[in-house]
């Protein structure tokens, strides 16, 4: 829960100092109600002199009871510390449902992503991924290209991010790892830690990923680099490092994550 600190006060009020901004979003659904009041505020620096505060009872009020109930889903699909963030998104009570199949969970997942995208009913993280990326394509002069991580994610990314916001979902409900096994909802364990799986498919069509090919003579580690440009590991149709011996390569990726998460 991190650095807590206790600060006497009447009998009366307690203030608890938590690092844990998730706070904020599953206090106002809690079903019970009781007569005490609680506060939440933030320690963040503002430019205003009075820091923020919320009374989470009139909260609750405002907001609603449905509204309440689907705030954790919203916070940990659009990106909370234990899912996936998706770029440039900063709902549904389902994924709130115990005993939720996992087809439904990815089911329930891709259709609220193509909502928060601006996708069309029925419409699918793949078509409108693909319809996204021709309209950038279109709008863009000859020198320019299309940033991928603007895109919305495959339908293949988008399955296990939903599991492993279905599973957050389930361990703020009170849910433990004993009853949900984080390895069978989107998560995968290397060197003894967790980490989330991206994919299992290829994030474009072959044809394309076959165009997209470098032929760098260093080790891919810039922005002149082809594949790290358009935001994809160089593949055997590269030119030179035949996507093995360069910084840019899955394998060495793969190996930079675990790194990076042995230092965090």
């Amino acid at each position: 829960m991190g650095d807590c600190q206790a600060q006497e006060l009447p009998e009366t009020n307690i203030v608890h100092v938590i690092d844990g901004g998730s706070l904020l979003y599953r206090i106002p659904w809690i079903k019970e109600k009781n007569s005490h009041c609680i506060f939440f505020t933030t320690d963040k620096q503002s430019a205003m002199k009075n820091s923020k505060v919320w009374n989470i009872q009139k909260t609750q009020q405002v907001l609603g009871e449905e509204v309440c109930h689907q705030l954790p889903f919203v916070h940990a699909i659009t990106g909370c510390d234990t899912t996936s963030r998706l770029h440039g998104i900063d709902s549904r009570r389902s994924f709130l449902m115990e005993s939720m199949g996992k087809d439904d969970v990815c089911k329930a997942g891709e259709e609220a992503l193509v909502n928060l995208y601006g996708g069309m009913p029925l419409e699918g993280l793949d078509i409108l991924r693909w319809r996204k990326f021709t309209t950038k394509t279109m709008a863009l002069n000859r020198s320019s290209i299309v940033q991928v991580q603007t895109l919305p994610p495959t339908s293949d990314a988008a399955k296990f991010h939903s599991m492993r916001v279905y599973l957050q979902c389930q361990y703020w409900r009170g849910k433990t790892a004993e009853e949900m096994d984080p390895l069978q909802w989107g998560w995968t364990l290397k060197n003894e830690k967790l980490f989330p799986i991206e994919m299992t498919k290829q994030p474009a069509p072959e044809f394309l990923l076959k165009i997209i090919h470098c032929n760098c003579k260093t080790d891919c580690d810039n922005r002149r680099c082809s594949c790290r440009k358009n935001g994809i590991p160089c593949s055997s149709g590269c030119g030179e490092c035949r996507g093995i011996n360069c910084s840019n390569s899955k394998l060495e990726l793969e190996e930079l994550d675990v790194e990076e998460n042995e230092d965090t």
